[in-house]
């Protein structure tokens, strides 16, 4: 595909999964984060890879890779493959108690990034580190510290927030008019939905769909937002109610153009053009099996998949931390200039 076909593909895919939001809230989230989701993680990590993860100092895929083990292992023991370990009282203790403490991790790999994007000097650096820790520890017992990071960094903010400042970074370099109308409608979308008029009537959701949704705790997030926007105490979802079917919309449009704007940008940054045959093929035969095993057991794939999930998440911080660095430093020098 042409580069200057790439911003009206956007455009149109902006519009297409609000359209798909509105009318198929939870299924669309279901669907696509099971059938986008994975070939997403897959293809990503392997760019990123190839770009040597952003980062000159070699460790950093230790802590990502290690970190999003820890993140994943309290879901994974808690799969019905599992069963056999619960009388093992150490199991028990990761599965129920630890998961409370681990949401420190995602703001410690978060901090690990900035000082290693951020400073050249492994003083430097080792200080970010430490005060990171030391804000960890004292933010534990605050509950929007685990909001923020436990449920906000690694979902609405990675598929929408993140998503919207890259593809400002990215226009700033090219200048290009239907990619400021892009980001304009990354910024009006959830205007427009917290507006819209909704018809309940319109939505009959499948029992199936309701099992997957609340079953795979996915509406925990929608609690919290309407909680964090003070609508709500957060204690309560339902799946007819005009406010949350509103968040649930935002939430299914975020994770689809996320995953879709992906797959429009390779002629960009041109994520495809390491992809040898042998990789390639492998990408397909681990995506195939994800998504046979999401269409067997729902609960069971995202389990399975949670491990790629927060490593695609973590790999992508240090180029968050450069598109961010990269704004910042474009109006600074305009307004110097």
């Amino acid at each position: 595909m042409n580069i200057s076909q790439v911003d009206p593909l956007n455009t149109l895919l902006i519009l297409l999964s609000f359209g798909l939001a509105y009318f198929l809230p939870f299924e669309l989230f279901l669907m696509a984060y099971a059938i986008l989701g994975p070939l997403h993680y897959f293809t990503e990590i392997n760019w990123i890879r190839d770009k040597k993860y952003f980062v000159s100092n070699k460790n950093w895929i230790y802590v990502v890779l290690g970190c999003a083990l820890l993140l994943s292992t309290p879901t994974l023991f808690k799969l019905p493959i599992f069963d056999f370990v619960k009388e093992n009282k150490i199991i028990e203790q990761i599965r129920f108690t630890i998961p409370t403490y681990l949401n420190a991790l995602f703001l410690m790999v978060l901090i690990v990034a900035i000082a290693l994007i951020g400073f050249k000097s492994k003083k430097k650096q080792w200080f970010i580190i430490g005060l990171g820790i030391v804000l960890a520890i004292l933010m534990h017992r605050f509950p929007l510290y685990h909001v923020v990071f436990g449920i906000f960094l690694p979902t609405i903010i990675h598929v929408y927030l993140f998503t919207l400042l890259f593809m400002w970074y990215g226009n700033l370099k090219k200048n290009n008019r239907i990619g400021y109308i892009n980001v304009g409608l990354m910024l009006l979308i959830p205007i427009v939905i917290a507006f819209i008029s909704v018809d309940q009537g319109l939505y009959n959701f499948s029992d199936n769909i309701k099992s997957n949704y609340v079953g795979n705790n996915f509406h925990v997030l929608n609690s919290n937002i309407s909680k964090i926007l003070g609508l709500t105490d957060g204690t309560k979802f339902f799946f007819y109610e005009v406010l949350d079917l509103k968040i649930q919309m935002f939430i299914a449009f975020a994770y689809t153009y996320h995953y879709l704007n992906w797959f429009s940008k390779t002629t960009i940054i041109g994520w495809h053009q390491k992809l040898t045959k042998k990789r390639s093929l492998l990408i397909l035969a681990l995506w195939i099996l994800s998504i046979s095993v999401y269409y067997y057991d729902y609960k069971t794939g995202l389990g399975l998949l949670l491990f790629c999930s927060f490593v695609h998440v973590f790999m992508e911080f240090p180029l968050n931390i450069i598109s961010i660095k990269e704004i910042g430093k474009y109006y600074i020098s305009r307004n110097n200039n």
